[in-house]
């Protein structure tokens, strides 16, 4: 049985989606019963390529003690707080807080955009006659292709609830299963031009009478979820000229009760007038919606399936979540239009949805002259495509890893780790693609573990 020293390290990273050893091989996910969220079939599965045994240490709370990503400054040094030049970096911190597994070596920064005039970040929105561009404080052109960040609410992900921050399994016999978790997730920041606005940036060219908008989002979600699975190994089945395979079958159910939800968007629009000139200032709108108890009420059903195959130490699997799902959020809708009114209603989002997720993986172990190797890839769909692409190299009670992942962007991983007597560690250097500003972000994760 493996245990972790501090129970803080339980509560702040035994359901982070991906562990250290995942990280290191770039993010794969390999088929076993660590995988079972994400394909019920794997409940039933053997552990034939190991598993990230150890808690994920949450050193990332060592990033929020720099001075850029510190937000308790505000109560010990306003002044350096608020300062212009080294003060707080609200996007640097909130790369470091959605990244609580790692410390990020060189977190996403504002200070790309930083006008040292003013020690401000400020990002224009220019236009003219001859045409409309997004620029930094010199003039320069922003480049629309950056990595823009993702919200996730009921609406792009359906029924979906994020991945548990950490959860209790609990086994009932005859292949049943289950398991009481608390989530939290679908946090994103994004800024984008909309379609109009990417069109006359692209042309250069502004058409007459039509609005064009830059658009900020953002959202979040946080509740209780219960989950209950059943997953079982079929019959054998006999392949001519190959051998055995194993087949696994699973299906879980999910219920969650919602402690917090929120989803909210503003927009900076300019209209130009029957020549095609800007004919008014920018003006401005915004929604926000947010629900949680007593000030609303959030709860959802969903059903996942999923099958996995096993031969001569080859395996791969099918898992597909949200297969019908309910998903109901009630709660506040504050709406501020163009002349600055605002209104307040009750509102809600989600309601009866198909949208299924799917995920595919595969993976082997072989032997070699010396040590062992394994080595797989996977493929996922969630309203995004993400693939990744690793291996592991076995000598002992030594590990080696390296693999390549496509999550909004490239990323890679590097690792190793120790499997020994009553102790094990893994480490890993791991990338992702900085949210707003764009660019390669590297962190270091680090897990360890205990047998008793």
């Amino acid at each position: 049985m493996i245990a972790g020293s501090v129970a803080l390290f339980v509560l702040s990273t035994a359901g982070l989606a991906q562990g250290v050893r995942s990280l290191g091989m770039g993010g794969l996910v390999l088929p076993g019963p660590a995988a079972s969220y994400l394909n019920p079939a794997y409940a039933a599965f053997p552990s034939l390529y190991g598993s990230d045994q150890g808690l994920r240490l949450p050193i990332g709370l060592l990033g929020l003690l720099r001075g850029e990503a510190n937000p308790l400054r505000f109560f010990y040094d306003r002044a350096g707080f608020a300062s212009p030049n080294g003060g707080f970096d609200a996007l640097t911190f909130y790369d470091q807080f959605t990244h609580l597994g790692e410390f990020l070596i060189n977190p996403a920064s504002s200070n790309a955009f930083v006008n040292p005039a003013t020690g401000y970040p400020e990002i224009n929105l220019e236009y003219s006659a001859s045409g409309v561009q997004l620029t930094d404080y010199l003039g320069r052109p922003i480049n629309l292709s950056l990595s823009l960040g993702q919200p996730t609410g009921v609406r792009s992900s359906g029924a979906l609830t994020p991945a548990p921050l950490f959860s209790i399994p609990f086994g009932l016999g005859g292949g049943f299963y289950g398991d009481v978790g608390l989530f939290a997730g679908g946090f994103g920041l994004g800024v984008a031009p909309d379609a109009n606005l990417r069109r006359a940036i692209a042309s250069g060219r502004l058409d007459p009478d039509t609005d064009y908008a830059l658009t900020g989002s953002a959202s979040g979600q946080a509740g209780i979820s219960l989950g209950f699975g059943f997953a079982t190994a079929l019959p054998s089945l006999p392949i001519p000229e190959f051998g055995t395979a194993n087949i696994y079958v699973g299906a879980r159910g999910e219920a969650f009760y919602g402690l917090g939800y929120f989803e909210g968007s503003g927009r900076a629009i300019f209209r130009t007038d029957g020549s095609g000139l800007p004919n008014q200032a920018p003006q401005f709108e915004s929604t926000l919606f947010y629900s949680y108890p007593g000030a609303g009420f959030g709860f959802g059903i969903r059903a996942d399936g999923g099958v996995a195959l096993e031969s001569q130490g080859i395996a791969a699997g099918l898992g597909v979540r949200n297969l019908l799902g309910l998903a109901s959020w009630s709660g506040t809708q504050i709406a501020v239009a163009r002349d600055g009114t605002s209104t307040t209603s009750s509102s809600s989002r989600g309601g009866p949805v198909f949208a299924p997720a799917f995920f595919l993986n595969a993976a082997a172990r072989q032997a070699l002259e010396v040590g062992e190797v394994v080595y797989g890839a996977d493929l996922g769909y969630d309203g995004r495509f993400t693939t990744h692409i690793g291996g592991e190299y076995i000598l002992g009670p030594g590990r080696v890893r390296a693999g390549l992942g496509w999550e909004d962007g490239l990323k890679f991983g590097l690792g190793a780790g120790f499997s020994g007597a009553g102790f094990l560690a893994d480490a890993a250097l791991t990338t992702h693609q900085a949210p707003i500003v764009g660019g390669t972000v590297f962190g270091i994760a680090l897990s360890i573990g205990f047998s008793f």
